[in-house]
């Protein structure tokens, strides 16, 4: 990628509309009328770092770590992810009793890119100092999502995660990105416990994501965003606290016009501010091995995209 592009993608992210389509298809090319299914290996964590103040003692919340496996099918704009934790992985093994689940759905209309999680998981440690404390009935749950715009057409954000678009040439793009999360840790059946603590955070964020095109049929992705917002923790109390947020990704693989595949990963981490009993910052990583393969749709899939794409 020499200089001269490098400049005009840049230029392109910070707004420049200008860009005929034609252009737009030199750019990226999009598979259409193809399913792509892929099998993946995957492996999520959903650390919590607590702080109470009125203690002064700081204690991590540290799940099992598990390595799930599942599938992912997309098409179109439409992707879904199932996963599961099977027990004769090693890493699965000894998990006393633990558990975790994971779905993801994203969703590519246009420029915009939408995502949905859910994140649950039993079982956790809690780490302060020397001490080390495995409660088997505490329980963790996330479930939200975000919402981001991408300015530059000439960057396909399906592209980096090797879906039914392929980025011909390296490209940018600025990407605001609204994220809310409903995270909830539960207690309930923990003895001396006995109680759930649950944060509902809300976060706007400047983003920037790059596709580097290094050769045919391999790419390098990468972005990162940082902002900030409110959370409101539910404990003893309610009350409303500065919130900052951020992530980054990286994303390398090969993507031909059948098979792809390569690697995806991701971490988002949420900073609360004080004004609780309880103080948590969390972050969520991503660890995704996968492969890939693209068919031609059932006729059906097709009647069905043309049906909504006249109602929308």
């Amino acid at each position: 990628m020499g200089i001269k592009h490098f400049i005009s993608a840049f230029f392109a992210a910070g707004g420049c509309f200008a860009q005929t389509d034609s252009l737009q298809d030199a750019y990226y090319e999009e598979f259409e009328g193809k399913l792509s299914v892929q099998a993946f290996s995957m492996s999520t964590i959903n650390n919590f770092s607590l702080f109470y103040a009125a203690e002064n003692i700081r204690v991590d919340v540290v799940p099992n770590s598990r390595t799930t496996i599942g599938g992912t099918a997309q098409y179109e704009f439409v992707s879904l992810s199932l996963g599961f934790t099977p027990i004769f992985l090693t890493d699965n093994k000894d998990n006393k009793d633990s558990k975790m689940n994971s779905l993801s759905l994203s969703l590519f209309p246009g420029r915009i890119m939408q995502r949905f999680d859910y994140i649950y998981q039993k079982g956790m440690s809690l780490e302060t100092g020397d001490a080390n404390i495995y409660l088997r009935e505490l329980k963790s749950l996330k479930i939200g999502g975000s919402t981001s715009y991408m300015f530059n057409p000439n960057f396909s954000f399906k592209a980096t995660a090797f879906q039914n678009a392929k980025q011909l040439k390296s490209a940018g793009t600025f990407a605001p990105t609204l994220s809310y999360y409903y995270t909830e840790l539960n207690g309930k059946k923990v003895p001396d416990m006995g109680e759930k603590v649950y944060f509902i955070d809300v976060a706007l964020a400047p983003a920037y994501y790059y596709n580097w095109v290094i050769a045919k049929n391999f790419l390098l992705s990468g972005g990162a965003s940082l902002g900030a917002g409110f959370t409101t923790t539910v404990d003893d109390n309610t009350s409303t606290s500065f919130l900052v947020n951020g992530s980054l990704h990286l994303a390398p693989g090969y993507n031909g016009e059948r098979w792809f595949g390569g690697l995806n990963m991701r971490v988002q981490f949420f900073d609360h501010g004080s004004g609780s009993n309880v103080q948590m910052n969390d972050a969520v990583g991503y660890g995704t091995f996968f492969i890939g393969y693209r068919f031609d749709a059932p006729p059906y899939f097709e009647r069905a995209r043309k049906r909504l794409e006249g109602k929308f």
